[in-house]
């Protein structure tokens, strides 16, 4: 797919939690190394060879909109107290507010889309390594696979206008924001995958679904993802994006709403009149 989010640009990103915390602001003994393996002393937790005070690294300090968080670190601009020389600003999971916090962690080296390792996942060690930036995460809760994903605030910090949204940290809770996947543009230029399901133009691998997005903003064509997973929101449903609709519905307006154009109308033959862009549209009703 031709777009591809900050992650591949911005390297190294940051990553998804390790901690051994205290209270609610968990943070880590420095590390010397990324990595580390789930028993020993290498990765959360482990305290590892003490760094050479006459060597300072200083902090990433990544593009990235809005206030600079106060907590122990910023896991989108990755500024604050961590050891920059061998660690990251990621999240770990407050057990005592059942929320996802920032602490620090070892570093890593992985980018989105690559598949990554998470370990100890759910607890208060949870690490990962994926690079400064972005974050290991299962797309979706009980999901087999995991992938690192571009840590965000909002939009702006997305490449290529794709949306920032809520997913969770682990089965246990905890919400972090990350930029969703690349969009594909519609139209006899575009490559987009065919949200109905058929093979016009991209077809999404094993796995993932083609879902509708917000329209291109500066060509006004539509958009589609490869998205890893859909919800079960009906026609009319609450939803945050289109990955909380059904297969062939799309989110508009915070409410799930049936996908259509010319070749697919509305059920009982209701015009569709309502765009998503260029190519497609959604059932008013």
């Amino acid at each position: 797919m031709k777009n591809l989010l900050r992650n591949l640009w911005l390297s190294p990103f940051a990553v998804l939690l390790v901690s051994t915390f205290a209270c609610t602001k968990p943070s880590f003994a420095p590390i010397a190394s990324a990595g580390g393996d789930a028993g020993g002393g290498g990765g959360a937790g482990g305290s590892g060879p003490a760094p050479d005070a006459s060597v300072t690294c200083p902090e990433p300090n990544l593009p990235c909109s809005g206030m600079i968080t106060t907590d122990i670190c910023d896991p989108v601009c990755q500024t604050g107290g961590c050891n920059w020389c061998s660690q990251k600003c990621t999240y770990a999971f407050d057990n005592a507010t059942a929320q996802a916090q920032p602490a620090c962690a070892a570093n890593g080296a992985k980018t989105f889309p690559q598949a990554c390792a998470v370990v100890s996942l759910g607890s208060a060690s949870q690490y990962d390594d994926c690079a400064p930036g972005s974050i290991c995460l299962a797309p979706t809760i009980g999901d087999n696979f995991t992938y690192c994903f571009s840590l965000c605030r909002g939009k702006a910090d997305c490449l290529y206008q794709v949306a920032c949204g809520q997913r969770k940290l682990s089965a246990v809770g905890g919400l972090v924001s990350v930029c969703d996947p690349p969009y594909d543009q519609c139209g006899a230029d575009g490559t987009c995958c065919d949200p109905f399901g058929g093979t016009a133009g991209t077809v999404c691998a094993t796995n993932r679904v083609c879902l509708l997005v917000s329209p291109d903003p500066v060509s006004g064509h539509s958009r589609t993802v490869c998205e890893f997973g859909y919800g079960d929101g009906r026609n009319g449903t609450t939803c945050a994006s289109s990955r909380d609709c059904r297969i062939k519905n799309t989110c508009v307006g915070n409410q799930c709403r049936q996908v259509c154009n010319n070749a697919n109308p509305c059920p009982g033959g209701g015009n569709c009149t309502t765009p998503v862009g260029s190519e497609y549209g959604y059932c008013p009703n």
